[in-house]
């Protein structure tokens, strides 16, 4: 490379918003040499090396160091500089020399590349917009490549170091365009396999014409034996003919004579029919008048006595239970009033022995007064003889306390009388307090069980009101069901009759579908052979006709009857090798024309069009039924046909397409229009199949169903009565009336309660009148108490003056009499006591016995209010009793007509039964002459056409005698026996169907297969001989790739040697391969010893060892295939010093040949360096480029601390 002129280069690098260039355009004007840009750490230098490998394609955004594609947009400063819009890197290339390297006209070759925030880009290439991929194909002209290594970023030398051998060889191959080689081999291998591709064939057709010479040989044979075959055939089959024309001329003979037969049998049937029809009619009446009776029975007559019967029920249970309510009212009564008496009784008793004790105390008390009186008298004599003694003046003294000692004993007395007055008072307070409140106990208990009693009421009242909502609803059910029965029983009804009817429509339609189509098949002798071969399996895959196939409902089968034709005698076959099978049959036999659909070749049209347009019922392949499997045949039939409900629709689309009303009428597209009278299924063709026979059990099965539905709704009615009205009627009468009943119970109990509420406030007012009394006599008591405990002290002060007044009377010897007076004193005393009690006990009987009589009086007034209540409620409930008894008859009565009602009901049923069963019994009748009707109509029709078609098969015979020229060649009397005739004919043909398909052609046809025989064995050798030039070319091919590989392997190893010695001048280094007999299944393995050391591959060099090695290893790739320029990113920097003069030396050669770009702070670099730009970055923080001269950039480099760098990756 050194001392060859470049061509082309670049003039110049324009970078605008380019990362941290900032939002300007700078310019970089290149020389053709060696050019070094130098800068301080993080100043932008390496962005340099980013723009030309964006500008040249790069897609990968590592490798111009950013995150995305957008990212090498100038993104703004924190001093104020916004984020440019796009970036944009023109690339401004020298073109000038002759001939020009990149082909384009201009001088200067412009490539640019535009990228917008979204990661857009856009190329332009002098201006004009241009993909990527031919900016890329027009810089490949000149040796310009995205991955090549014209270009080394920062890092790639340790990555290339860092590569393994297969990489390497790769690489490799990939300078000596190997690619184009493996392309070459790919080609070639592809033509060899189509040349094997043919070989074969070749092959195989020489052994298929080989057979086929084999097989046209034995045709040959078998030709010779078919005719003699067919005359022996000939002359049997004219016997046979003539001997079954004799043969099916006595059979209409005997034909003539069933039919006559049947005739005659059908008259009598008919009549037979009619008679059963008549009677069936008459049942009909009959059983509308029995379930019109039964229906009045059950919906009018029954409602009606149910109701009656609801309502008699309800009015019992009141008027039962409103003379229960007055029976206990008046058994009340009857108690209290008893109660009253017994109570009268016991006052009497006592105010009997209450007055006996007041005369026993009156006279007490009387004589208690007289003995009183005489012990007074005697007082008064003693005290007279006391006062005429001397000591009168101490007995004054005397007298007067005796005075005042009497006066104080009377009032004592007196407080006496009046405390017991007022004890007893208390006594009879106390007992009345207690009376009254052992009253509110009872009256309490009597409370509490009412309202005990009353809440239970209420509660079974509330059950039973929760258990006839229940009923009630069971009730309003069950009628609604004896409704709903009723209605599916008239449902019933109609779908019996309505069952009928299909069943016999059905009946008739399949019987009538069927004798069409055997009428169609005995008529059509090809058809008949066809299917017959089918159902003999004699020919496997025919599947049947159009007409047997489809189905279709009844409302459509005239619209598809004219839509199909005659194409429903179309027999429907697997393939068209079948169909070729039933072409020979029919053929073979002489038995006309026969059309057939093969599943595998038919190709039916169908029509895609909107079928919900007003009119259009659908497509006439939409409304028939088939299996699947025979789609394309039912397809070609009905697949361009449109069902229409009118002519009027048909007119308006059918001019589109071809339309079919539902009376028949058809609109053809071609304008011709096709219809008026449809007089039926045409007994010509086979018709569609309109009913399904296999439906037929179903629907009987159905009417029997229907029948016993019937059955058991009758059953189901008439249990739903029973229930009704002799179960849940009667048990909600029940309920209600115990209801009715409990609720008078809680009215009674309520008035009892509100009357012992009554009673008990009465009390209650009492005690508190009684407490009051009985509070003013403790009050009257405790004064009493005070009174004489006052007088007790006054009556002892008495008595100590007494007692010293009596000791002054002592010394005057008076005291003999005054001990007297004490003693008649103590009498007195005594007597006076006696006197108070027994008026105290006559004050309290008299109060007692006052008491007494007002009770009494109070007892015998309510006791004559009772009585002349009693009369009156007896009344009432006589009243009540014979309203009930009224009721009871009435409801009984009513029971009586419900049953009987019931019975005439079960035995209209019963009737109704009778008549459905005898008439059923009639139609089955009707059913079987119906059937043995059809049978006979049927072989009198069979017999018919048997006829018929025994006489066209005699004049088929003797024209196909005629035909086939076979004359009658036996007497008339000669006994022929066609069952020979059959067996010699069936070997005949058996031996000429044992041959195999007679090629009359076979002998010319053999000579040309060995004629094409000849050619097959020229072409193979042709082939062969292909096959073998093509091996060849395979093995050239490797052999020059090889040779390729090898050759920039040798060379490349051969510089890399050189220039290894250069940058080593004591160290040796080579490249080895893993496989030196086949390259390719190894690697490239770099050997060196740099410095004289021991040799090693480079993976196992030192950091500063593997960067020199890998440099040499590059410049040796670049020296063999040079680029027009390289840009490299400080491939110096792990470099010792010694090592950079030595790189710089090395580069500075090599730039007189090439433009080189390197990027460098190492000062022998940039001193070889023959233009040097400074790259700088301002406090702004954007990276400024100028133009410098060596001193300035060397003062540059002094002030980078480049020390330590060194030594770290100084090795």
């Amino acid at each position: 490379m050194a001392g060859e002129e470049t061509l082309v280069h670049i003039n110049r690098l324009v970078l605008e918003n380019f990362k941290s260039y900032g939002r300007r355009k700078i310019t970089l004007n290149l020389t053709k040499g060696l050019t070094v840009i130098s800068g301080p750490n993080g100043c932008g230098k390496s962005n340099i090396s980013d723009a030309v490998q964006f500008v040249i394609g790069q897609l990968r955004s590592k490798n111009i160091r950013s995150e995305k594609l957008a990212g090498v947009i100038f993104s703004g400063t924190k001093e104020g500089h916004k984020t440019a819009p796009h970036a944009k890197v023109t690339l401004i290339l020298d073109n000038s020399k002759e001939p020009k390297q990149i082909p384009i006209a201009t001088d200067e070759v412009h490539i640019s590349r535009k990228v917008y925030q979204d990661g857009r880009s856009e190329y332009l290439l002098n201006g004009s917009r241009i993909t990527r991929g031919e900016i890329i194909d027009t810089l490949a002209i000149c040796g310009i490549s995205i991955d090549g290594y014209n270009v080394i970023r920062q890092g790639e030398i340790a990555n290339f170091a860092s590569m393994s051998p297969l990489q390497i060889r790769n690489l490799f191959e990939e300078i000596a365009g190997i690619a184009a080689y493996d392309e070459k081999k790919e080609k070639a291998q592809k033509n060899l396999d189509d040349a094997r591709t043919k070989l074969r064939i070749a092959t195989v057709r020489l052994e298929e014409s080989m057979k086929n010479l084999t097989r046209l040989e034995k045709e040959k044979e078998d030709a010779l034996r078919y005719q003699e075959l067919k005359v022996r055939i000939k002359n049997t089959e004219a016997k046979l003919i003539h001997a079954r024309i004799r043969e099916m001329k006595e059979r209409i003979g005997e034909i003539t004579t069933n039919i006559d037969s049947l005739k005659e049998a059908q008259t009598n049937a008919e009549t037979t029919i009619e008679n059963i029809e008549t009677a069936i009619k008459s049942y009909d009446d009959l059983l509308t008048e029995a379930k019109a009776k039964v229906k009045d029975a059950t919906t009018q007559s029954f409602n009606t006595l149910s109701k009656e019967i609801e309502g008699l029920t309800k009015e019992l249970s009141e008027e039962t239970a409103k003379k229960k309510q007055i029976s206990i009212e008046l058994d009340a009564l009857k108690l209290r009033k008893d109660t009253m008496e017994n109570q009268l009784e016991t006052i009497f008793e006592e105010n009997s022995e209450l007055e006996g004790y007041t005369t026993s105390t009156k006279e007490q008390i009387d004589g208690a007064d007289v003995t009183l009186q005489k012990i007074q008298e005697e007082l008064d004599s003693k005290r007279k003889a006391l006062e005429s003694s001397r000591s009168s003046e101490i007995m004054d003294q005397l007298e007067e306390i005796r005075s005042n000692t009497t006066e104080m004993n009377k009032r004592r007395s007196e407080y006496e009388s009046q405390l017991a007055i007022y004890n007893n008072n208390m006594n009879i307070t106390n007992s009345k307090i207690d009376e009254r409140e052992k009253r509110v106990v009872e009256v309490a208990g009597i409370l509490a069980t009412f309202l005990s009693r009353k809440a239970k009421y209420l509660e079974e009242i509330s059950e039973d009101e929760k258990l006839i909502r229940d009923l009630e609803v069971k009730v309003s059910e069950l009628r609604e069901e004896l409704e709903t029965v009723e209605k599916e029983i008239d449902d019933n009804e109609l779908n019996v009759r309505e069952a009928a009817l299909n069943i016999k429509r059905i009946q008739t339609e399949i019987i009538t579908t069927k004798k069409i189509m055997a009428e169609v098949a005995d008529r059509d002798k090809g058809i008949k052979l066809v299917l017959n071969a089918r159902d003999d399996k004699k020919i496997q895959g025919i599947y049947g006709t159009v007409g047997e196939l489809c189905k279709t409902h009844p409302k459509y089968s005239v619209a598809l009857n004219v839509t199909a034709g005659n194409r429903t005698d179309y027999v429907v076959v697997e393939d068209d090798e079948v169909a070729a099978k039933c072409l020979i049959l029919v053929k073979n036999a002489k038995a006309g024309r026969i059309n057939l659909l093969p599943l595998n070749k038919i190709k039916p049209l169908v029509i895609n069009t909107d079928v919900k347009e007003k009119g259009i019922i659908g497509r006439a392949i939409d409304l028939v039924e088939f299996d699947k499997k025979y789609q394309k045949a039912i397809e070609f039939v009905f697949g361009q046909t449109l069902i229409v409900n009118n002519l009027d629709t048909a007119r308006r689309i059918g001019f589109r397409h071809r339309s079919v009303t539902l009376e028949g009428d058809v609109v053809n597209p071609t304008g011709l229009m096709t219809g008026g009278f449809y007089k039926g299924k045409d007994r010509t063709r086979i018709s569609l199949i309109v009913e399904d026979e296999t439906q037929l059990p179903v629907l009987e099965e159905a009417f029997i169903n229907l029948q016993e539905e019937r059955k058991r709704l009758l059953e189901y009615r008439t249990e739903i009565a029973k229930e009704l009205n002799e179960e849940l009627l009667q048990q909600l009468n029940d309920i209600i009336k115990n209801r009715d009943l409990k609720q008078r119970e809680i009215k009674i109990t309520e008035e009892e309660i509100e009357n012992r509420s009554e009673e008990n406030l009465g009390i209650q007012t009492e005690l508190e009148e009684l407490t009051k009394e009985h509070e003013d006599i403790e009050v009257k008591i405790e004064e009493l108490l005070t009174a004489r405990k006052d007088v007790g002290m006054t009556l002892d002060a008495l008595l100590e003056g007494e007692m010293k007044l009596k000791e002054e009377l002592a010394i005057t010897g008076v005291q003999g009499i005054l001990g007297e007076i004490k003693t008649k004193e103590s009498q007195q005393q005594e007597i006076g006591d006696i006197i108070s009690n027994l008026k105290m006990e006559h004050f309290k009987i008299t109060t007692n016995l006052e008491k007494n009589l007002i009770v009494v009086k109070d007892l015998k007034e309510q006791i004559e209010g009772i009585e002349k209540q009693e009369p009156d409620k007896e009344k009432e409930i006589n009243g009540i009793q014979v309203v009930i008894d009224g009721l009871t008859k009435n409801l009984e009565d009513k029971k009586v007509n419900r049953d009987s009602l019931f019975d005439l009901i079960e035995q209209s049923q019963n009737e109704q039964e009778r008549l459905e069963r005898e008439q059923r019994e009639f139609r089955e009748q009707l059913e079987v002459e119906r059937k043995q009707q059809t049978q006979n109509l049927l072989l009198i029709d069979r017999l018919v056409v048997e006829k018929t078609n025994t006489d066209k098969q005699i004049a088929e015979l003797e024209e196909l005698a005629v035909e086939r020229d076979l004359p009658y060649i036996f007497a008339e009397d000669e006994v022929i026996d066609i069952e020979v005739l059959k067996e010699v004919m069936t070997g005949l043909k058996a031996e000429l169907e044992s041959l195999p398909e007679i090629n009359m052609k076979a002998v010319s046809q053999f000579e040309e297969e060995q004629e094409l025989n000849n050619e097959l064995l020229e072409k193979r050798k042709l082939v062969e001989k292909d096959f073998e030039a093509i091996s060849k070319a395979i093995n050239d091919i490797e052999s020059e790739k090889r040779e390729k590989f090898m050759a920039v392997f040798n060379n490349i190893s051969k510089d890399f040697n050189r220039i290894f010695g250069i940058l080593s001048p004591d160290g040796r280094a080579r490249l080895e391969l893993d496989d030196t007999d086949d390259p390719f299944s190894g690697g490239v393995n770099i050997m060196a010893n740099p410095g004289g050391k021991k040799i090693l591959s480079m993976l196992s060099l030192s950091g500063g060892e593997k960067s020199l090695t890998a440099l040499a290893m590059i410049f040796s790739i670049q020296r063999y295939k040079p680029a027009p320029f390289y840009i490299f990113d400080e491939i110096d920097a792990f470099l010792d010093i010694n090592n950079v003069n030595k790189v710089a030396t090395l580069v500075r050669e090599m730039s007189k040949g090439t433009q080189i770009v390197i990027i460098s702070l190492r000062a022998p670099m940039i001193a070889a360096a023959e233009k040097i730009f400074g790259v700088t970055a301002g406090e702004d923080r954007i990276s400024q480029i100028v133009s410098v001269s060596l001193d300035e950039i060397m003062k540059i480099v002094e002030k980078t601390d480049l020390t330590s760098e060194a030594e770290v990756y100084d090795y």
